[in-house]
Parts: C-alpha cells; sequence; structure tokens
C-alpha cells in the first residue's frame, strides 16, 4: 500500500498530469452544461448547440483557470494578467473547436453533440496546455 500512495504522490507531481485531471474535470463540467442545456434549449431555437456550448464554456472555463492556476502550474503571480492570457487562449480555442470542429461534425457530418464534443475537445488538448505552459502560467527566469 505504501509503494501504491508513493507512485501515486509522484504521479500527481508531474505537472502534465495535473494538466489532464484538471481538464478531464473541466471537460465533464462543460459536458454535462453543455448537453443539459442542449437537451432544454434544443426544442425552444435553432441555435441551441451554440447557446448550449457557450454558457458551459462560461462555467467550464472558470473551473479550469482556478485549478490550472493553483494546483498544476502553481502561479504565484497576480491572477488578473493570467485570466487575460488564458480567456484569449480560451476564446480562440472554444472558437475553433464550436465553430469549426462541432459545426462540422454536428451540422455536416450529423454527429451527435455528445460525440463531437470530446473529438473537439480531444483535438484541442495538447495545444491548450502547450500554450498555457509556455506563455500564460510560465514561470520566471531565474
Amino acid at each position: 500500500m505504501q509503494k501504491l500512495m508513493s507512485f501515486i504522490k509522484k504521479l500527481l507531481s508531474a505537472q502534465s498530469v495535473r494538466y489532464f485531471i484538471s481538464s478531464c474535470a473541466a471537460f465533464a463540467v462543460n459536458y454535462c452544461v453543455a448537453l443539459a442545456l442542449d437537451a432544454v434549449l434544443g426544442k425552444m431555437t435553432v441555435f441551441s448547440v451554440e447557446a448550449a456550448t457557450a454558457v458551459s464554456f462560461i462555467i467550464s472555463s472558470q473551473v479550469n483557470f482556478w485549478v490550472n492556476r493553483a494546483w498544476v502550474f502553481r502561479s504565484k503571480k497576480p491572477p488578473l494578467p493570467e485570466l487575460g492570457g488564458y480567456y484569449s487562449l480560451a476564446l480562440v480555442s472554444f472558437a475553433v473547436k464550436t465553430y469549426v470542429f462541432i459545426e462540422i461534425m454536428v451540422r455536416l457530418l450529423g454527429l451527435p453533440l455528445a460525440i463531437a464534443m470530446p473529438i473537439a475537445e480531444a483535438v484541442m488538448f495538447v495545444v491548450n496546455y502547450l500554450v498555457q505552459k509556455k506563455l500564460i502560467f510560465r514561470k520566471k527566469d531565474r
């Protein structure tokens, strides 16, 4: 049991593993909120997919920013500049995911949103990690 706990502790010390866990948690929030809103809004508007993904983005991105800042990248810098950088990246990422990948998969290929969202998220995962690590939450040069 001690070896297992030591292994888990070592695993969680890896920034990339913490980022993966943080991203999975934010995706779970995003996914559940988007699907719930799409189910409700789908009967009311032709823009249910866009509205559902926009609202779920706002909620899940806040979860993701604060977890990434505190736990993944362990930033000690003032949060406001990082928040600006994070949302610049997040908005570009959101636009590409929603208006390119999800639109193509849902509107053109006829995939359900429940399948399109995880695919689109996976495509953006690595790019977002690298930009956050290298630009947004980078450590000061010593």
